[in-house]
């Protein structure tokens, strides 16, 4: 029995071509306001925090159609994901959170490995802000 690829994924059957990371699309600066820590102050409070988004894609596959196709990222749609996924439920840790926005994202059509950076200004006076970097790849 055939069965076709997932719109989400890339079609990996025999015969199809192979998709490869040829480029990477950063979304970068993206700011939202969370309930997300670990002290109930900052779960009930709140703070700022922002995210840098980097997708890696085959870039070359969709120049060549110049249109949104199946497997052409969506910035709009990522941005709204991210900033649900961020203003939405609160997450103890910021590797929580990381986590899952990368599962979120690399559900995305298109997207192959994502890197997701998230930074909250800390309650400490000489600490400008804690950052919590992660990669993943689409699973196998």
């Amino acid at each position: 029995m055939t069965t076709s690829p997932s719109p989400r994924t890339p079609d990996r059957s025999p015969g199809s071509p192979e998709i490869r990371p040829t480029g990477r699309i950063s979304l970068l600066g993206l700011e939202g306001y969370g309930h997300h820590g670990d002290l109930p102050a900052e779960r009930e409070l709140g703070a700022q925090f922002t995210l840098d988004l980097e997708l890696l894609t085959d870039t070359r596959r969709v120049a060549r159609t110049d249109t949104l196709a199946r497997n052409t990222i969506d910035y709009v749609k990522i941005e709204a994901l991210a900033r649900r996924i961020l203003e939405g439920k609160p997450f103890r840790l910021l590797e929580s959170l990381a986590e899952h926005l990368a599962a979120a994202i690399l559900e995305q059509p298109g997207v192959i490995e994502v890197t997701v950076r998230v930074t909250k200004r800390p309650p400490l006076p000489h600490l400008r802000a804690f950052t919590v970097e992660i990669t993943r790849p689409l699973p196998d």
